[in-house]
């Protein structure tokens, strides 16, 4: 066990626990003595200044957004930035926007009386109501926007995979390192002899400094092989062949660089020293982006041997014989595969969902705490309204209604904070995606399942924080409760 992450973990829970009571010791430090002792209720304090600072912080960070997103290039350090400013003004905003929401969500219950009752409790305290229902809330928003993210990253590899790439089949390896899985460059050629092979592309990446700038370009064993396969349109100059001294480029790196047709580049390789290439043409921005070399430069990489190989096949061939043939080719590769555009896909992204399972653990964690968080707050308010119990119980209402009165309560909260959590996710991982288009990254799905998902358990949430804190109300004596005081 690591020293570092034991300090953390008292510095950040004694932290936490300090800023949790700091608000509430001022409050109760500034109570008179004289109400205290006449035991004088203190009435809930006015919305205003909260929402009022709420609504200048939302403000301030839907600004920053705003700017963020109409910038040039989306500058993603602003776009987080104003997104988690807004976060917090939506926080502060939550007791203003409880009222009208959790009486909405409590009409779902209001056919009975505890439900109607339960409904009414679960309003009458806007800041209890929205710090109960903040854990929840928060814990779900960011599962929702992470999620979303990563939904639409996934969405956006596949139309580029299945939508602009021709090749039916796709020869690569799951990265681990800071080098890709590659294959022997004897493959290309023996591939190409497979029956219903049409064409075969190979690439290569190699890290490079051009013109004095880090980059990560890539060579190919055939142009027009790779521009057919891509679907590449040429913006300006020629892409149809490629020289051995000659370059293409995208139209964005190009804008970004500041290069155009017959520019000369300075390139630097791992091998051998400085050289010089002509851009010869500049294409559009699609699946294969950058500095793309012609194949004889991969004698100055550092790895000589293809990392990506994609095979088109002729009209009419079986995908599955070409690519049982093409695994037979690659049996001294261990590390790399042949697979279809859809297996490709799952593989490229299974990082991803690894990710997002690795997150569903955290709002397990986060619903337990939400859990916590709500029969605390059912528990005192069954306390501060023992003789209220007591009242009702004296009038007719039974055990059970009782215990469905408190449930309805917790549920609404519950679901409130779900419902919230859900709504300000979606916003993060639109503001997300919409500074990720620059990448190429340009679909945007939603959750649904997981949304749904969310909303119920939440529900669920709801009735397991109620267990406790209903049979304490139901079984309060009622002469008791009358009485006390």
């Amino acid at each position: 066990v690591p020293l570092v992450a034991v300090v953390a973990a008292i510095a950040v829970g004694l932290g936490v626990t300090l800023a949790a009571a700091l608000f509430p010791a001022v409050r109760a430090s500034r109570i008179p003595p004289v109400a205290a002792m006449r035991d004088a209720a203190t009435p809930d304090k006015p919305l205003t200044k909260i929402t009022v600072a709420g609504a200048i912080v939302f403000a301030l960070g839907a600004a920053a957004l705003g700017t963020g997103l109409a910038g040039k290039g989306a500058v993603l350090p602003l776009i987080l930035g104003g997104t988690a400013v807004t976060f917090a003004g939506v926080a502060l905003l939550t007791p203003i926007i409880s009222r009208p929401i959790v009486s909405l969500l409590g009409r779902l219950f209001s056919w009975s009386v505890p439900g109607m009752l339960g409904r009414r409790n679960s309003g009458r305290n806007p800041r209890r109501t929205a710090i109960t229902a903040g854990a929840l809330m928060i814990s779900i928003a960011l599962v929702t926007g992470i999620s979303t993210v990563l939904g639409s990253i996934t969405a956006s590899a596949e139309k580029q995979i299945t939508g602009s790439l021709k090749a039916e089949l796709i020869i690569s390896g799951q990265q681990t390192g800071p080098v890709p899985p590659t294959f022997d460059t004897a493959i290309i050629d023996q591939a190409k002899k497979v029956p219903g092979v049409e064409s075969f592309g190979a690439a290569w990446f190699a890290p490079a400094k051009i013109n004095g700038k880090d980059g990560y370009p890539s060579a190919i064993n055939d142009l027009p092989t790779i521009r057919s396969m891509f679907g590449l349109t040429s913006t300006s100059g020629s892409i149809a062949t490629l020289g051995k001294d000659q370059v293409v480029i995208d139209d964005k790196t190009a804008k970004n660089d500041k290069v155009k047709v017959g520019s000369t580049l300075d390139v630097q390789f791992f091998k051998g020293g400085v050289q010089h290439f002509t851009v010869s043409g500049i294409y559009k921005n699609g699946g294969l982006n950058g500095y793309i070399f012609p194949q004889r430069v991969t004698s100055l990489f550092k790895t000589q041997t293809p990392s990506l190989g994609l095979v088109h096949l002729s009209p009419g061939t079986n995908v599955g014989d070409v690519q049982d043939r093409i695994k037979t080719l690659l049996a001294d590769n261990p590390e790399v595969t042949v697979q279809d555009g859809s297996a490709y896909v799952k593989a490229a992204t299974a990082p991803f969902d690894f990710i997002k399972a690795a997150v569903q653990v955290l709002l397990g964690l986060a619903l337990l705490i939400a859990i916590l968080g709500i029969i605390n707050t059912l528990a005192l308010s069954v306390i501060e309204r023992t003789r209220e119990l007591g009242l009702l119980r004296a009038i007719g209402l039974r055990r059970a209604q009782m215990m469905r009165m408190i449930t309805v309560e917790s549920v609404v909260i519950s679901v409130f904070g779900a419902v919230l959590g859900i709504v300000v996710g979606i916003g993060l991982g639109a503001a997300v995606m919409q500074a990720l288009k620059e990448q190429n990254l340009t679909e945007f799905a939603l959750p649904w399942g997981l949304m749904a998902v969310y909303l119920v358990g939440s529900a669920i949430v709801g009735v397991l924080a109620a267990i406790l804190p209903a049979i304490r109300a139901a079984r309060l004596n009622v002469l008791g409760a009358i009485s006390y005081e």
